[in-house]
């Protein structure tokens, strides 16, 4: 089997209300789809955040090349130049070989990487601050009671038992407010986290810290920038620290750990190279005695089921996934979304990875991403900032 055809779809999937985070604000999602051709006619399926423009360019030398040579594919895309490295191109390709080689062998991936050791991921909810929707159906979350109900409407309707907000958005003493405000609503059995994104001093973290740890996180996120702020927050706080802006290679976990900078690290599908490297991770992490997690990669049906199908092949992986995925208003493949429910998710069953694409629903997201409806509201609102609610405004990091 060789690799005739690299095709790309780029499309933009609306979410249900704008996201507010510590760099700006989502109103849509924009993804480019991977279709791997073959010459015996099967088609592999892979999503990323890189342009059709870069897939295109990156990938092309690997047309001729066998689906099931993922080393061979990997070095061909990665070690052209130093431009090449960028994980976000190989990291898709990877996934339309896997999905392809489970075609032809009529295997789901999971059993191709090594098989399940658990049946489902555990699915963690994701609160944002945000701002109402113009359809007024979803209203804003401001107030420390308002992302407290927020949440637990999130874990009525998903089965979620853990719970994380992202920050980095309000002053720190009104996000940890809300965290103490979403233990109180959700009681003790519910884990909690905080992801302010590198977006407070060492001095605010360390000065939240005593109030977090009354709530019980079960990890403290990237509260700073860098592994030696991160280490100096680490020691002085009894929290367990995590990270998927300070370690996001391999080369970077060694240093980490030796400075004591990080307890867990969230792995992603997309910036670790592909699932296999991730299922390295997993094999070095517990090597290393570092817990591990899984970061969203803002994803769609495809990769939702790529990070389904490779968590339940990890031994690691305890803690429950991050996932954008429950804030779209629809999705790209065929059947229904793939919603977590009683807080979990099964890896899709059938060959690949068990998903394919529903053509109408992806022609609509493509005629949304063309119209540019979505990027005009987000920037001719505001010509000089990423946030149309805040004239003006531009992220500064740290901003606490």
């Amino acid at each position: 089997m060789k690799i005739s055809r690299i095709e790309t779809i780029e499309l933009t999937v609306p979410v249900e209300a704008p996201l507010r985070f510590a760099y700006g604000v989502h109103i849509a999602f924009t993804r480019t789809i991977v279709k791997i051709h073959t010459d015996e006619g099967l088609v592999g399926l892979g999503e990323t955040a890189a342009s059709a423009a870069q897939v295109e360019a990156l990938s092309a030398p690997v047309i001729g090349q066998n689906p099931f040579d993922l080393e061979v594919i990997r070095n061909i895309i990665s070690n052209r130049f130093y431009w090449s490295r960028d994980p976000l191109v190989g990291s898709a390709i990877e996934m339309a070989c896997l999905d392809l080689m489970g075609k032809k062998t009529g295997l789901p991936v999971y059993r191709l990487l090594g098989g399940a050791v658990r049946p489902h991921i555990n699915m963690a909810a994701y609160c944002f601050y945000r701002y109402p929707s113009d359809d007024g159906q979803w209203p804003a979350v401001t107030t420390p009671e308002e992302m407290a109900v927020h949440a637990e409407d999130l874990c009525r309707r998903f089965g979620f038992r853990t719970v994380k907000l992202k920050g980095g958005v309000l002053p720190a003493e009104e996000e940890v407010a809300a965290m103490e405000a979403m233990r109180e609503r959700l009681g003790p059995s519910i884990r909690l986290r905080l992801d302010p994104q590198s977006a407070w001093t060492v001095e605010t973290a360390i000065a939240m810290a005593p109030r977090l740890e009354e709530v019980g996180l079960e990890y403290y996120e990237d509260p700073v920038a860098g592994q030696a702020n991160m280490a100096t927050v680490r020691g002085r706080t009894k929290l367990a620290m995590s990270t998927n802006m300070c370690v996001t290679s391999f080369e970077e976990l060694g240093p980490a750990a030796q400075i004591r900078a990080i307890d867990v690290v969230l792995t992603d599908p997309w910036y670790w190279g592909g699932p296999t490297q991730v299922k390295a991770l997993d094999t070095v992490a517990r090597t290393m005695g570092i817990g591990l997690s899984m970061h969203s990669g803002i994803e769609l049906g495809i990769g939702m089921a790529v990070m389904a199908h490779t968590g339940v092949t990890m031994p690691g992986l305890t803690a429950a996934v991050d996932a954008h995925y429950h804030h779209l208003r629809g999705d790209i493949i065929k059947g229904p979304m793939l919603l977590p429910e009683n807080g979990v998710l099964a890896p899709p069953q059938g060959p690949g990875w068990g998903v394919e694409l529903d053509d109408d629903k992806v022609a609509e997201y493509v005629e949304i991403h063309k119209s540019g409806v979505y990027r005009n509201v987000y920037v001719e609102a505001n010509k000089t900032g990423p946030d149309a609610h805040r004239p003006g405004w531009f992220p500064i990091i740290p901003g606490w």
